[in-house]
């Protein structure tokens, strides 16, 4: 595993570049990956979930081309080119704003799909075990396990597909589509601050699209700076957001 000191973020460089119309906002979007935690931050209806959906395949820009060079190109977009790589084939995990669990697997059963687990004979998970680990990052009590995702709230399911998502390992890219909506600010932090552990563990960068300041900041993200369907500014958070972290401060009289 990777540490913080060992960090090798040249062995990826994501390059996304893309025009499209997404109902009101033409989206005119060009921006490189090359840092472990990156935070597209706009507000709400700005066109944030559609460029992750474009880059996970899920829709088609009028024009684009998408690199996803770890180790190596992997071209999965180029519109002039002809080229589109179906999302199957991209090897990115995308968390979506509404979870889509399958709603007759237990909670761990979820979390579990499409990786090569077993539970140990007497049905008990292991302490130390990957599977563990996966579920005290995303704070999963283990009372929940046999649990449907219909006994679930909202924030338990959110919790459950971002543990699915970390299971299948490392991988080219971890997409995060305001996952943490709705939690406390104690939880989301201490979430947030295990996840970048793992992603520095597993060599992953992490693209995050929120309108969450408190976000950014806990996730010492690298900040794209979203507006009228444009990066308009690129930089660290304490720097890119001064002037909305300030406003925030006095909004909450500080």
């Amino acid at each position: 595993m990777l540490s913080s000191a060992n960090l090798d973020p040249s062995t990826f460089h994501h390059q996304i570049s893309f025009r499209h119309q997404a109902g009101p906002v033409a989206l005119d979007v060009q921006f490189s990956l090359c840092a472990h935690w990156t935070a597209i931050f706009a507000p709400s209806g700005a066109g944030k979930t559609t460029v992750l959906r474009i880059i996970a395949g899920l829709e088609t820009p009028s024009y684009g081309r998408i690199d996803l060079n770890t180790r190596g190109s992997h071209i999965v977009l180029d519109t002039e080119r002809g080229i589109f790589v179906p999302p199957h084939q991209r090897g990115l995990r995308f968390v979506a704003q509404r979870p889509a669990l399958f709603p007759h697997l237990s909670v761990i059963q979820n979390i579990m799909y499409g990786r090569h687990w077993q539970l140990p004979q007497d049905d008990r998970l292991n302490d130390g075990s990957d599977l563990n680990r996966v579920m005290d990052i995303c704070r999963i009590p283990l009372h929940l396990r046999d649990e449907k995702p219909s006994n679930l709230s909202g924030g338990e399911r959110q919790r459950v597909a971002l543990a699915r998502a970390i299971a299948t390992g490392g991988g080219n890219l971890l997409m995060l589509d305001e996952p943490f909506t709705g939690l406390e600010a104690e939880m989301r932090d201490g979430i947030i601050q295990d996840l970048r552990h793992w992603a520095i563990d597993h060599n992953t960068p992490v693209l995050l699209v929120t309108h969450d300041i408190g976000e950014v900041f806990a996730a010492q993200a690298h900040v794209l700076k979203m507006e009228s369907g444009r990066i308009v500014a690129s930089g660290p958070a304490k720097e890119v957001l001064a002037n909305e972290r300030a406003r925030q401060i006095q909004r909450l009289g500080f």
